[in-house]
């Protein structure tokens, strides 16, 4: 493999771990976030839309890291397993509401 592709190559990995790992971490964060707020008490839509409102932010500080992160394995491990963690931990929420 030349050092064009291998670039290439580097980008496209870097590209699929902002979008995918990034909308995966957003989804736990917004997930989370709702279930705790309107744990907490706060209506079910403000919960939601503060929590949309701040998964744009999150995913904008995502996809960047995923770009400036040192390690490919680790950005991908941070945004994937930090993102199921947070749907997980959002459905146990959901789990003890009911």
């Amino acid at each position: 493999m030349t050092s064009d592709h291998a670039g290439r190559f580097v980008a496209l990995q870097r590209t699929a771990a902002a979008l995918l790992g990034g909308y995966a971490f957003t989804w736990g964060f917004i997930a989370l976030g709702m279930a705790l707020l309107f744990s907490a008490g706060m209506d079910f839509h403000d919960a939601e839309h503060l929590s949309a409102i701040l998964g744009f932010l999150v995913f904008l500080c995502a996809f960047l890291w995923a770009f400036a992160g040192r390690s490919l394995v680790r950005v991908w491990a941070v945004l994937a397993g930090g993102g199921l963690l947070m749907t997980g931990g959002a459905s146990l929420v959901q789990h003890l509401l009911t």
